[in-house]
């Protein structure tokens, strides 16, 4: 975010300044305002009525009475139609309070926002002429309703357009339209709310009622409110209708506001308090359909009946919220799925979303994703209705109107718009995004614009005045922003869930100010340090008195003096807490970092010139560490006797991003320059050997027990000019060689116990099989344990992420850590650690993995015979039966041929992964090109067939094992890892 100081006219400052005897800061902040002269000056700083211009110099204000007084003396029937949102409502009760307290008989109607829609419909003129309605007067709508007013004019009614929205090129065929935006339209300020309009139609019927204006001015306590929750500009007649509806608003008679106002805990409204506490509360009853009930709020005179529907609007809006969390986390998840994050306009779309509330999930993304959003819900008809915001800078009007015909309707302004079109037409809508629109399109770095530099000794009562002079503030009277620079910290503090919320305290020579942010767009290592009497700091904001004093509304800051190693991994931490998919590897200095496996190869690097074949026995840090240095001296082949097997090798690998590391198996048919696979897979399809420098068979003796004829094979094709590895100690006939570490560590049982979140160590430990399994249980985690040092550990981070949790472990800066059990003994660099086992693990390897390293560890045996059952299901799951298949197939064969895409689709429906579907028809030879067609059903051919035997008969065999064993004998299993069923004869 970039800081512009605005520059300034001297002359003019210190001329106003002069002639009106004013602080000199009041005379800047009004030029920067635009004012140059003493006679604006004295009108925006001292607003009375008498700058309020008369309401017939508008177009078609004359007609507009007329026609009323005349429905009034023949006694025709008013109806007022109005708007959903809170201009729209207080216009609409400023219309209806006026003539029906003045002798008019009038109805009203508020649209509800699914059932009605925007705007007039053809169907309520109907309707309304039915119920005798003969003049129809609209408020802050009606300018486009041409078919509406067309039909109200077959009918022979009046119609009396108000509106402030701008008008397309001709008008309505309406009998008087009074909107300040009209493009004949002469009046001098043209900027009014549609609720302002009201009033100076309501004041214009007074004058030739010869009613006094101070009778009108009783509702301009709702002018202000619908005036600010519109958010128009604060100037001119603007200013006065709002400082003086604010003081009516403070002292309002209507019973409704007071009981509301009350239950917020407002003690003095001031237009932030209207935008950001009172309006949320009344919108949200149109934006569920009920505006009916906020207007009822505003106009009703029973105490009963206040005090009830303030207390329905706060549920609404509770309501709403809820609403709006749902949607957001939806719209979020869909988004980061299916990767529309990178659009240049984000997408998010779902089915039912409320119509509602879409508008404030597209701001919120905004801020998410700081680019334009579009957010959409698919209706039951097809149709598809969405809300659209953009970022300060950018027009998205103009950026959609270069794919107009996608649309079937669309309109707004330059920041946001609402649009139709049909649920087929999504995809191209996406697609039209990727083609028509870049990132330079919506590439707009944020500018915060500072009226002045001061000093916190300079704050004085002298400041305050001039803040307080130029209120209310609002749309084109911002609150002036201050830059205070190179200020010592005294406290700081982040708080909230996002992370990017600031409470801190800066200190002067004299004096101390507290400042609160919420939601500052800065990097978070311009947020984090250790010390705050390290920190110097420069802010910008607003100066606000509150309730407690004086306090900063912090906009931005930026933390200079900061130099400390520390700072990098708080911000690391911190940054990973609050969204780790965000994080970008360009905003961390992890060159700097050694990865830990470098301290291993010592120990094994001369093991790569032994003469093979040959056996070697390991600690799994130093394996890995041998895998990792055979792949820096050439291309490695690792053959295992599954796939499980296979995927603990690659996992821990994972921990040192080797490039060109590469897992195969049926699914996942690749080759790499180094290879981690299984036997099944490298006895089919690894064809070529001169592909490899290096050939391991690791643990290969248990595949004997499985399938003999393969693990013959294996041997014959691979075993020459191979090392063999393994954990475990067993007969053999070839040479052997072993690299064992220090290992300490003892076992707990908890087995079949409740799940403690509890920690009175150190350092703590979760452990899980699955990838989502500890995703999950981090997210969970966070949310209900103070969570400033922990993190999670799995292969799907980035390798940047994997190197830098490795090296904030290794240096004790977390405390917690949730990880895979894949991770190459990264709990042992923790020191003295409790590791809790939470999961139970597909291989023996996995329990070897979590008290192997030169750590002192306790591990806690917390898993449950349920999660055995789980495993087991899931390993049948990915690994399912020759029936299973067969039926699938069978199914499957009577919707082929079809396209691959639609294939994949159609493979949703079942239970077992899509990826082993289609694997099984690569085999069967079903899968050509784009094109999947029918098979026989052949199982001889199926690798993964193959693959399941192995895979359940070592899971069964050896992982099961420990769920029967005892402490002692687990312990046991570990450290000896002796097999008395097992040899390897080569």
């Amino acid at each position: 975010m970039r800081w512009e100081i605005r520059e300034v006219d001297e002359a003019l400052v210190d001329q106003l300044a002069r002639e009106l005897e004013i602080d000199r800061l009041v005379a800047k902040l009004l030029v920067l305002r635009g004012i140059k002269t003493s006679e604006e000056a004295k009108n925006f700083l001292y607003p009375t009525r008498r700058i309020l211009r008369s309401p017939f110099l508008m177009k078609d204000m004359n007609k507009a009475t007329d026609i009323l007084l005349r429905a009034r003396d023949n006694r025709e029937k008013v109806v007022v139609h109005g708007d959903y949102d809170v201009d729209g409502i207080t216009g609409t009760a400023v219309l209806y309070t006026f003539l029906s307290e003045n002798g008019w008989d009038v109805d009203y109607f508020i649209p509800k926002r699914a059932d009605d829609g925007y705007g007039i419909q053809s169907q309520f003129v109907e309707d309304a002429y039915k119920n005798g309605a003969r003049v129809l007067l609209t408020v802050d709508c009606g300018i486009t309703a041409f078919e509406a007013v067309d039909k109200a004019k077959e009918l022979g009614m009046k119609v009396v357009i108000t509106d402030h929205h701008q008008p397309k090129e001709t008008l309505p065929n309406a009998d008087a339209i009074v909107n300040p935006k009209r493009h004949d339209e002469e009046y001098p300020f043209r900027e009014f709310a549609g609720v302002g309009v009201a009033y100076k139609l309501v004041s214009a019927l007074a004058e030739k009622l010869n009613i006094h204006p101070a009778v009108v001015d009783e509702l301009l306590d709702l002018v202000a409110l619908g005036t600010v929750a519109d958010m128009v500009e604060l100037l001119d007649e603007n200013r006065y209708i709002v400082k003086e509806g604010l003081k009516r608003l403070n002292n309002t008679a209507k019973l409704g506001i007071v009981r509301l106002v009350q239950k917020l805990g407002i003690s003095m409204i001031s237009s932030r308090d209207i935008g950001y506490r009172i309006a949320p509360k009344l919108n949200a009853a149109g934006r569920l359909d009920s505006p009916d009930d906020a207007f009822k709020l505003i106009i009703t005179k029973d105490e009963a009946s206040a005090t009830e529907l303030a207390e329905l609007l706060l549920g609404y809006n509770v309501t709403r919220q809820s609403i709006e969390a749902k949607i957001y986390n939806e719209a979020v998840q869909m988004v980061e799925e299916k990767g529309l994050s990178s659009l240049p306009i984000v997408v998010a779309y779902g089915h039912g979303w409320h119509l509602g509330v879409i508008g404030i999930v597209a701001t919120r993304l905004v801020h998410l994703y700081n680019k334009p959003v579009m957010v959409i819900s698919i209706e039951e008809d097809g149709v598809a209705r969405g809300s659209a915001r953009s970022v300060q800078g950018v027009n998205i009007i103009e950026l959609l109107e270069r794919f107009r015909d996608i649309f079937e309707d669309f309109g707004g302004h330059t920041m946001a718009l609402g649009f139709s079109l049909k649920e087929e037409k999504i995809p191209e809508l996406i697609e039209a995004i990727k083609t028509h629109i870049t990132e330079d399109d919506v590439k707009v770095e944020p500018v915060v614009m500072i009226d002045e530099k001061i000093t916190i000794d300079e704050i004085n009562d002298g400041i305050i005045r001039a803040i307080e002079l130029l209120e209310p503030y609002g749309h084109g009277n911002p609150e002036p922003v201050f830059l205070i620079q190179n200020s010592a910290v005294e406290r700081f503090k982040i708080f909230g869930e996002t992370g990017y919320n600031v409470r801190v305290t800066l200190k002067g020579n004299n004096k101390s100010i507290e400042g609160v942010g919420f939601g500052l767009k800065i990097q978070p290592s311009e947020l984090y340090g250790l010390q705050p009497q390290f920190l110097r700091m420069d802010v910008v904001g607003n100066l606000r008195m509150g309730e407690s004093g004086l306090q900063l509304n912090l906009i931005d800051l930026k933390v200079t003096h900061v130099n400390d190693e520390d700072l990098a991994d708080r911000t690391f931490i911190h940054s990973f807490i609050s969204n780790w998919r965000q994080q970008r590897e360009e905003d961390y200095d992890h060159q700097r970092i050694e990865d830990d496996i470098y301290q291993r190869l010592p120990r094994i690097a001369e093991l790569v010139e032994i003469k093979r074949p040959a056996l070697i026995r390991f600690d799994i840090p130093y394996r890995n560490a041998f895998f990792f240095h055979l792949m820096r001296k050439g291309r490695t082949l690792i053959v295992n006797p599954s796939s499980t097997e296979a995927m603990h090798v690659y996992e821990s690998l994972q921990r040192h991003n080797i490039p060109g590391l590469t897992l195969a198996n049926s699914i996942n048919r690749v080759i790499g320059r180094h290879l981690v696979t299984n036997a099944v897979y490298a006895e089919k399809f690894v064809d070529n050997l001169s592909d490899f420098d290096f050939i391991v068979l690791n643990e290969i003796h248990f595949l004997r027990n499985f399938d003999q004829e393969l693990y013959e094979k294996v041997l014959r094709r691979f075993g020459k000019t191979a090392f063999f590895t393994t954990l475990y100690t067993f007969e053999t006939n070839l040479p052997s060689y072993e690299v064992n570490g220090k290992s300490d560590f003892s076992i707990e049982d908890k087995r079949n116990q409740p799940k403690s979140l509890n920690n009175s160590n150190s350092a703590l430990v979760y452990l899980f099989s699955t990838h989502n399994s500890v995703e999950v249980f981090f997210n969970n985690y966070i949310k209900r344990v103070s969570s400033k040092d922990t993190v999670f550990y799995s292969s799907q981070l980035e390798p940047f992420q994997r190197l830098i949790i490795s090296h904030l472990v290794r240096k004790r800066k977390v405390k917690k850590l949730i990880s895979s059990t894949n991770n190459d003994s990264l709990p042992s660099l923790f020191g003295k650690v409790e590791v809790r086992l939470f999961d139970f693990p597909y291989t023996l390897s996995e329990i070897i993995d979590t008290v192997s390293g030169e750590g002192n560890i306790l591990l806690q045996l917390n898993y449950s015979t349920q999660d055995v059952s789980r495993k087991r299901d899931s390993l049948r799951k990915l690994f399912p039966a020759k029936e299973e298949l067969e039926k699938i197939v069978e199914e499957l064969n009577v919707y082929l041929p079809m396209k691959l895409e639609e294939f994949e689709q159609f493979l949703t429906n079942y239970n077992v992964p899509k990826g082993v579907i289609k694997s099984v028809y690569k085999d069967l030879g079903g899968i050509k090109e784009n094109l999947v067609c029918a098979v026989d059903f052949e199982p001889e051919k199926i690798t993964r067939l193959k693959e399941r035997d192995i895979e359940l008969g070592y899971f069964e065999r050896y992982t099961l094992q420990i769920e029967s064993l005892n402490v002692k004998e687990v312990f046991k299993l570990i450290d000896e890892r002796y097999l008395y069923d097992a040899e390897l004869i080569v």
